[in-house]
C-alpha cells in the first residue's frame, strides 16, 4: 500500500487516516488515531499505538498519488466511537468514548470502514500470492457458506507490517537522521530505531574510523583544545590561539 510505504504507516494508522490530516501544502500528515477493532468485532478509534499523535513529511509522488486517490474514491465520513466501543457507564466515560466523525481516506467498496482481519484474508494474501511470494495449503468454508475461500502459508513476512520496514530501510539507507526517522515512526526512542535498523544506516562504523583517519593524516601539530591543556605552559616556540589549540610561531 502506498501510504504504508510512503508514510510508514502501522496498518490501523491507514485505515483510520482522514481526508483532513492531509496538509499537502507543508508536506505533512498528522497521524491522530488508528482505527481498531475490538473482540466481540465492534470498531472504534484510539490515538496512534503508545498514545500519541505524531507528524510525518509527505513527499510529492506520494502526495500525488493520494490525491489521485481521492479523485477517483472521494473519502468517506465515518462516525465511531472514541476509545472504547463499550456503551459508557458514567458521565466521564460518556465524555472519553463520545464519538467522533472523519472522513476516510481507505474504506471498502461499499464505503465502509476497513476491517483489517477480512482485508488481510480477502485482498492482502490473495495479491501476494498472484505476484508470487505466498503459497496457498489449502482451503475452507467461511461461516457454513459453499464459497470457499484459499488458506495461506502462515510468514511473518506476509504481513502489512513489513512495508513499515520498507519504508524506515528506505529513509535510513538514504541517509536520513535516525532522531528523525524515529520521531516520524514514533518509537519509544532512537534507540529502538538503531537496535532494528542499524544494518540499514550506509557506512554504519566506517565515517568514525574514515574522520580519525584524517584527523592523523593532518600535519602533526598539537591540537588539543586548551582547556585541557590547564596550567600548563605551552612548549617553546608555540603560543596559544584560543580553543582552537595551538600552534608554531
Amino acid at each position: 500500500m502506498d501510504l504504508d510505504v510512503g508514510l510508514g504507516l502501522r496498518q490501523g494508522e491507514a485505515f483510520g487516516l482522514a481526508e483532513e490530516d492531509f496538509d499537502f501544502d507543508a508536506e505533512v500528515v498528522h497521524v491522530r488515531r488508528q482505527l481498531r477493532w475490538d473482540s466481540k468485532g465492534r470498531p472504534y478509534f484510539c490515538l496512534p499505538k503508545g498514545g500519541k499523535t505524531r507528524i510525518s513529511p509527505l513527499s510529492p509522488n506520494p502526495a500525488k498519488r493520494v490525491q489521485d486517490h481521492l479523485r477517483r474514491f472521494p473519502s468517506t465520513a465515518c462516525t465511531l466511537p472514541w476509545r472504547n466501543p463499550e456503551p459508557p457507564t458514567t458521565e466521564l466515560e460518556a465524555r472519553q468514548r463520545k464519538p467522533i466523525t472523519v472522513r476516510l481516506v481507505l474504506s471498502t467498496s461499499q464505503g465502509n470502514r476497513i476491517n483489517p482481519s477480512m482485508w488481510n484474508k480477502l485482498s492482502w494474501r490473495p495479491a501476494l500470492a498472484k505476484a508470487g511470494l505466498l503459497k496457498a495449503i489449502g482451503e475452507k468454508t467461511h461461516g457454513g457458506r459453499s464459497r470457499r475461500y484459499p488458506v495461506y502459508e502462515l510468514s511473518r513476512a506476509d504481513i502489512l507490517h513489513a512495508i513499515r520496514h520498507t519504508y524506515t530501510s528506505t529513509q535510513l539507507e538514504a541517509g536520513e537522521s535516525i532522531v528523525s526517522v524515529s520521531e516520524w515512526l514514533e518509537h519509544v526512542s532512537p534507540q529502538t530505531t538503531l537496535k532494528h535498523y542499524a544494518h540499514s544506516v550506509p557506512g554504519a562504523g566506517k565515517r568514525g574510523l574514515a574522520a580519525m583517519d584524517e584527523w592523523f593524516d593532518q600535519d602533526p601539530q598539537l591540537n588539543v583544545p586548551e582547556m585541557y591543556l590547564g596550567a600548563r605552559k605551552p612548549p617553546t616556540g608555540y603560543e596559544p590561539v584560543g580553543q582552537n589549540g595551538i600552534r608554531a610561531r
